[in-house]
């Protein structure tokens, strides 16, 4: 594995544990419930093909959010590095 790998499995596991840290949070079941009322709304007033497309499209943006969230993390982790780096503090 390269270094490149391994600094990439790193970070990857760093923002999983973020995340998970996250789900345990208030915030984040605030959050869980308002989806939950979200889909009651969605399946209440839409009809069947209406309400699959919705979640489709709903679906598509959590997942181009989660993918931002990771970059931002690891850019927010490789600028913590660089930082530290031009401070002296790593080597």
């Amino acid at each position: 594995m390269t270094n490149t790998e391994e600094w990439n499995e790193f970070l990857t596991n760093l923002h999983s544990n973020a995340i998970s840290a996250r789900k345990k949070s208030r915030e984040y079941k605030c959050q869980k419930q308002r989806q939950e009322q979200i889909d009651e709304l969605l399946s209440a007033n839409l009809s069947g093909d209406q309400k699959h497309f919705a979640d489709e499209i709903l679906f598509e943006l959590d997942l181009a959010y989660e993918r931002e969230s990771g970059r931002v993390y690891r850019q927010g982790l490789k600028d913590s590095v660089w930082i530290l780096k031009n401070l002296g503090v790593l080597a």
